[in-house]
C-alpha cells in the first residue's frame, strides 16, 4: 500500500538561472544561415577590396541547418518591433471619481462605457450598478441587506490587462487588497516581476492608464474584443447548446471560449439568467485551461474564469461549489498524427460523458476548445469529430478579409457540415495579441505546471517552500516480503526508449497516474489478433531495476495506448526517485491531491499505471533549491551592505556556497562549455 516516505536528508538542490537580459528578437540558426547567403551574394557583385574583412567563419550550427526546408527558413522572418504606448483604461483618478482609498482597497465610481485597469490580483465587489470584467457580467445585490460577493482577479503582466467596464449609469466598484501569488518568485524566477509594485501603498494592485506609465516599463498591451465578438456571444448564449471554438494559432480560441462561459455563469440582468455550471471540454493537450498539461479533460466549471490558467491550474479535488474535473485522459502534447485513433476515442469517452450530465440537466451548456494544429494540420480529423460529436454552434476565428484557397476550401468544408446537420456557422475575426508575449509558451507551460505542483489547501493558494521539502509517497512496483505491488506497470506515450534507459528517462519526470480496469497490456492488438505481452497478461521487467513497463507494439512499433472508456486519471505526479532496494518508486503531487492516492488499492480489481512522454521535463523543478538558496544569499549581502540593489561582484558573493543538484549545472561552467554545451537537433530518418 502508499506511503509517507518517512524524512531522511534533503534529496537534490537547484542552480540559479540568470534572468534574461531584455534585447530585440533573437534569430535562429536558420535565419543566420539565409542572412549570410545573402551577403556573400552582395559581396560576389560588389568589387572586394579586403578578402579577409568581407570573409567570415561559418557556424557549425549553420553548417548543420543549412539543408532544411524552405518552409522552415519562412518561420524565421524577423519582424521589426515598433514601441507602441497603450492607452489601458479610461477611468481617471481624480477626488471626484474615488470613493474611498486606503492601504488595503480602493472603491471608485464608473460610469457607464468607462473602463479602469490593474495590474496585480485583488478581490472585487460591485457595491452599486454593474460591470463587465472578461466577459463576466457582475451585478450589485440586489437587497441592501444582501453582502457583496467578491470575486478573485488576477492581471500579471504576462497577459492581457484586463479591463473592467461600467454597465450602468453609475457604478460604484471596490477592489480589496488580498495576498497575491508572488511567493514563487523566490523558486521561479518566470514568477518574477509579472504583479503590481509596492509603488502603489503597497497593495497587491496597482492602477495604470497607460502602458508607458508602467514603473517596471513592461511590455503591456490592453485586454480587446471585437465588437463581432460581443454580439455573437449574445447570440450564442441565449441557448444552452454545444458550441466549439476552432482557428488556427494565435487567432484567440482561448479568450473567446473563456468570455462565452463567463457569460454563460454570470447572465446578463433581468433579461438572460445565468447557468449555475457550464462543461468545458478541452481539447488542447499543450494549452489547457483548468488542468496540468499533457491530457484532455471535461470540466464542471460553476466559478467565472478572471485569471489566466497558471492561476487555476487543477480544479480543487472533493470542493462544495467550486470546478470539478470530470474525467481526464492522458494525451502527449505533440505529435497528434500519431495518436489520431486514441484522441477520437478520448473524445468520444469525455463526450459521453457529458451526455450523461446533460440528461440529468438538460440546460448544462457545453464549451469545446481545440487545438490550433488540429485546425492547420489535421483538417480531417477536425471534420471527423464535428459529424460526430454534432455541435449547435461552430465558431471559427480567423481572418476573414484574407483567405487563401487552402483557407476557403476548410471554409467550405465547414459550411457543408453545419448545413448538413443543422449547426449555426460563425465566422469572427480572430485577435491576435498586440504584442509579442513576455513569456514563451514553453516558459508558460513551466509556470503552470510549477503552480500546480506548489498547490495547498485551499486551492487558491500556494507554498513557497520548494519540492524538495515535500514528502514524497512511495510506491512499490512490485512484490515484496512487506509490501504488495501497487504499480502496476509503466507505459510512456512517446518513442520508446531501450529498457536499460527506462529510470534514467523516468527519473524526474512528470507522470500521470492512471486507474485502470483494462491495462493496455492486457488489450487485443489489432494487428495481430494476440495479446500485446502474452496470453497471462504479464508485463517485462527491467533487468536492473525490475521496474515493470509496457512496451510498443510489436508490428507498428507504436506505443500502446490506454482505452479510454475504462481508465480514469486521478492526478499528476513528479518522479522523486527510484529506490530498486526496496522496490520503490517515491513520487510527489501537490497536498491538495493527498486524498487521492488512498485510492491506489491493487486489490480493488483495478490496476495502477504511471504513463509518461506527455509534458516537458520539469527544468524547473530541478533548480527551486538553488534558487531559494541565491535569494537568501542575495538578502543576507543586501542586508550587510545596506543597498537595495546589488553590484556584479556582490552577486558573485551571495552565489558563494550555493550548491547544485543533479542534471543542474551553473551558467559560468555551460557558457565555458562553448560548442559542447549547445543544444543538438537531432533529426530522424525513417526511411
Amino acid at each position: 500500500m502508499s506511503g509517507k516516505r518517512k524524512r531522511g536528508r534533503d534529496t537534490f538542490a537547484e542552480d540559479p538561472i540568470e534572468k534574461p537580459v531584455p534585447s530585440a528578437k533573437p534569430i535562429s540558426a536558420i535565419a543566420a544561415a539565409r542572412l549570410q547567403l545573402e551577403a556573400k551574394l552582395q559581396a560576389q557583385n560588389a568589387p572586394i577590396k579586403d578578402v579577409g574583412a568581407l570573409e567570415s567563419a561559418t557556424s557549425p550550427m549553420v553548417e548543420a541547418t543549412s539543408d532544411f526546408s524552405e518552409s522552415e527558413l519562412e518561420e524565421d522572418d524577423l519582424v521589426p518591433l515598433v514601441h507602441q504606448n497603450f492607452k489601458l483604461c479610461s477611468w481617471r483618478r481624480i477626488s471626484e471619481n474615488i470613493l474611498s482609498d486606503t492601504e488595503s482597497e480602493l472603491a471608485i465610481i464608473l460610469e457607464k462605457h468607462q473602463t479602469i485597469s490593474f495590474v496585480g490580483c485583488f478581490d472585487l465587489k460591485v457595491l452599486k450598478g454593474a460591470v463587465n470584467v472578461n466577459g463576466a457580467n457582475i451585478g450589485a445585490v440586489p437587497r441592501a441587506k444582501d453582502t457583496a460577493k467578491e470575486y478573485r482577479v488576477y492581471v500579471p503582466s504576462t497577459h492581457p490587462i484586463t479591463k473592467i467596464r461600467g454597465l450602468d449609469r453609475t457604478s460604484h466598484v471596490q477592489f480589496v487588497s488580498c495576498q497575491e501569488p508572488t511567493l514563487l518568485e523566490s523558486t521561479g524566477p518566470l514568477f518574477a516581476g509579472i504583479w503590481a509594485t509596492p509603488k502603489d501603498k503597497g497593495r497587491s494592485f496597482e492602477y495604470i492608464q497607460e502602458s508607458d506609465a508602467d514603473p517596471l516599463k513592461r511590455a503591456l498591451a490592453p485586454e480587446i474584443a471585437p465588437e463581432e465578438w460581443i454580439r455573437n456571444i449574445e447570440d450564442i448564449s441565449s441557448a444552452s447548446s454545444v458550441s466549439i471554438v476552432i482557428g488556427s494559432s494565435l487567432c484567440g480560441k482561448s479568450t473567446f471560449a473563456k468570455r462565452l462561459l463567463n457569460r454563460y455563469l454570470t447572465g446578463f440582468g433581468k433579461t438572460a439568467k445565468a447557468v449555475p455550471s457550464v462543461c468545458y471540454l478541452d481539447l488542447d493537450p499543450s494549452k489547457p485551461e483548468y488542468t496540468p498539461h499533457g491530457q484532455v479533460s471535461l470540466t464542471n466549471v460553476r466559478e467565472v474564469n478572471l485569471g489566466p490558467a497558471f492561476t487555476h491550474p487543477i480544479s480543487n479535488p472533493g470542493g462544495t461549489g467550486k470546478n470539478e474535473t470530470v474525467a481526464a485522459h492522458a494525451l502527449p502534447m505533440q505529435e497528434l498524427a500519431n495518436y489520431e485513433d486514441y484522441f477520437k476515442s478520448c473524445v468520444s469517452d469525455l463526450f459521453q460523458a457529458y451526455r450523461a450530465m446533460r440528461s440529468k440537466n438538460i440546460n448544462l451548456p457545453l464549451i469545446i476548445n481545440t487545438p490550433a494544429d488540429l485546425y492547420s494540420m489535421h483538417f480531417p480529423l477536425l471534420e471527423s469529430l464535428l459529424t460526430n460529436l454534432k455541435p449547435g454552434n461552430i465558431i471559427h476565428l480567423g481572418n476573414t478579409s484574407a483567405i487563401d484557397i487552402e483557407a476557403a476550401e476548410k471554409l467550405h468544408s465547414l459550411s457543408t457540415i453545419s448545413a448538413k446537420q443543422g449547426s449555426t456557422l460563425f465566422e469572427l475575426p480572430a485577435q491576435p495579441p498586440l504584442l509579442p508575449p513576455s513569456r514563451t509558451d514553453a516558459e508558460l507551460r513551466a509556470m503552470h505546471m510549477q503552480s500546480y505542483f506548489h498547490l495547498s489547501p485551499p486551492a487558491t493558494s500556494w507554498t513557497p517552500q520548494p519540492l524538495s521539502t515535500t514528502t514524497p509517497w512511495q510506491f512499490t512496483y512490485e512484490e515484496t516480503q512487506t509490501r504488495t505491488q501497487d504499480i502496476h506497470s509503466v507505459l510512456l506515450l512517446n518513442d520508446p526508449p531501450a529498457p536499460s534507459q527506462l529510470a534514467t528517462m523516468l527519473n524526474g519526470s512528470i507522470v500521470h497516474i492512471i486507474r485502470t480496469t483494462n491495462p493496455p497490456s492486457l488489450q487485443q492488438s489489432p494487428q495481430n489478433g494476440k495479446n500485446a505481452i502474452d496470453t497471462n497478461g504479464l508485463v517485462p521487467r527491467t533487468a536492473k531495476y525490475r521496474i515493470p513497463y509496457i512496451p510498443a507494439n510489436q508490428t507498428s512499433h507504436a506505443p500502446l495506448t490506454p482505452h479510454p472508456q475504462s481508465t480514469r486519471l486521478l492526478c499528476t505526479a513528479l518522479i522523486h526517485s527510484f529506490d530498486p532496494a526496496s522496490r520503490v518508486v517515491n513520487l510527489l503531487v501537490p497536498t491538495t491531491h493527498d486524498a487521492l492516492l488512498h485510492e491506489i488499492d491493487p486489490s480493488g480489481g483495478t490496476a495502477t499505471v504511471l504513463v509518461g512522454g506527455c509534458c516537458d521535463l520539469p527544468e524547473w523543478a530541478y533548480v527551486e533549491d538553488a534558487h531559494v538558496a541565491l535569494a537568501d544569499g542575495k538578502r543576507r549581502v543586501s542586508e550587510a551592505v545596506g543597498g537595495s540593489g546589488l553590484s556584479r561582484g556582490e552577486e558573485d558573493v551571495a552565489m558563494d556556497g550555493v550548491s547544485v543538484g543533479p542534471w543542474v549545472e551553473r551558467k559560468s561552467v555551460v557558457d565555458g562549455m562553448g560548442y559542447f554545451g549547445t543544444v543538438r537537433r537531432v533529426r530522424k530518418f525513417l526511411g
